[in-house]
């Protein structure tokens, strides 16, 4: 198992409350219990590890993710005495690549210094404009936090500093005002992720007037036909993996996930929004501070179907004709009570529409001799429904079958 990607939790507490998050609204309370930022001689213990197992394992680019809770809290000493951690991997001949997402309230010039300073990409997270961000993105005492971030934004652009921005969509809210707040607001990058939910919240999916992909759909077509100087990650990515290109990514396709997540205790756990599956599901109690190496997380189950979640699918997946693309979803949208993660999707049926739809888009805008040279055929809907039905029969009950469901919680309970 390879690990060139660790998020690193440097801070375990927020200064706004986002109803949607999945670090402390969504039923694991177990950040309480850990420190509230992560100590010297922890990050010293985690830089030593990863630069041995980058050295056996012949990893030359490394990158870190900084993360929270709100990573600025930390502070710019603190965060600076981290990255000084890292300069032992330079001596060595490995590349560190540092990003940070933060929700922009703190950051003034001095941080921008830093970041440019120590080449940290910096991600922003942003639901749109003041009336739809401030539906869920709110502080302690639920006033909106959208002028804060927009005050934030402002130092970044004033410092020439470059950043994107992180999005959580809201089918309630118009995909074109989003999209048109953004360009109005001279953003060229972004992203907006599906609002996390697994079959056990799968009332969250239905709390909206719109489905996933009616919204998706609307975001797309503008993107697509107005052909802006924009990057929106999510279609970038679907695009790209249409066409047939390799995209190392977790919430879609079937590459493995080499991330990993260092808590501010020092313990190794799988992807962090998994904590939606219930009260202290990822931890693992591999520290850093005890005697393990990183190799010793592949020993973790959930770390396992982590790592592995673009191959060991649910049967129906590995009959879908789009499996390559979609590659069962987000792991951590896949989980139900009964029978673990052998599922699809909360948004399978979402995601099929999705991408047939994006793909046959791509294909109808495809000069006429590309399309006799790469033989691409379009796909709609129903014929993938049509072609999960016939072949679902014919596909045997996995090997990993009992590793996915050994997830299972006996008394469930769906919420």
């Amino acid at each position: 198992m390879k690990v060139d990607k660790v998020v690193v939790k440097i801070v375990s507490r927020c200064n706004i409350n986002c109803s949607y998050c999945y670090m402390y609204n969504m039923g694991d309370t177990s950040y309480v219990e850990q420190p509230k930022f992560i100590d010297i001689s922890t990050s010293k213990n985690f830089s030593r590890k990863m630069l041995k197992h980058c050295l056996k394992n012949s990893i030359k680019d490394f990158f870190i993710i900084l993360h929270g809770g709100e990573p600025l809290l930390m502070g710019k000493s603190r965060l600076e005495e981290f990255i000084e951690c890292f300069s032992i991997f330079k001596d060595n001949y490995i590349n560190v690549f540092f990003s940070i997402q933060t929700n922009g309230i703190l950051i003034n010039d001095e941080w921008c210094n830093i970041f440019k300073k120590h080449e940290i990409q910096v991600g922003i997270s942003l639901d749109g404009p003041k009336e739809i961000n401030d539906l869920f993105r709110v502080d302690k005492k639920g006033k909106g936090t959208h002028d804060k971030v927009m005050k934030g934004i402002r130092v970044l652009e004033r410092n020439k500093t470059s950043f994107g921005i992180l999005s959580v969509m809201n089918s309630n809210a118009s995909a074109t005002t989003i999209y048109n707040n953004f360009i109005q607001s001279n953003i060229k990058s972004f992203d907006i992720l599906f609002m996390d939910t697994n079959h056990d919240h799968i009332k969250v999916n239905n709390q909206f007037s719109r489905s996933m992909f009616d919204w998706y759909k609307e975001l797309f077509d503008l993107w697509f036909i107005n052909k802006e100087d924009v990057v929106i990650r999510i279609f970038d990515i679907i695009v790209k993996k249409i066409l047939g290109q390799e995209i190392e990514i977790d919430i879609l396709g079937t590459s493995e996930n080499n991330v990993l997540v260092l808590e501010t205790n020092g313990e190794l756990e799988a992807v962090d929004i998994l904590k939606i599956c219930g009260e202290g599901f990822t931890k693992t109690n591999l520290n850093v501070n005890n005697n393990i190496e990183i190799d010793d997380v592949a020993k973790n189950n959930l770390i396992n179907v982590y790592y592995n979640s673009g191959k060991m699918l649910a049967r129906k997946c590995l009959a879908c004709p789009i499996m390559e693309v979609c590659g069962g979803g987000y792991i951590a949208h896949r989980y139900k009570s009964s029978n673990g993660f052998n599922n699809p999707s909360a948004y399978c049926d979402d995601l099929i529409r999705l991408i047939t739809y994006i793909q046959n888009t791509v294909i109808d805008a495809m000069p006429y001799e590309l399309k006799q040279e790469t033989q691409i055929e379009k796909l709609t809907y129903k014929d993938a429904i049509r072609s999960i039905n016939e072949a679902l029969p014919t596909i045997p009950e996995p090997t990993y079958t009992n590793l996915l469901e050994s997830f299972r919680k006996p008394d469930y309970e769906v919420i």
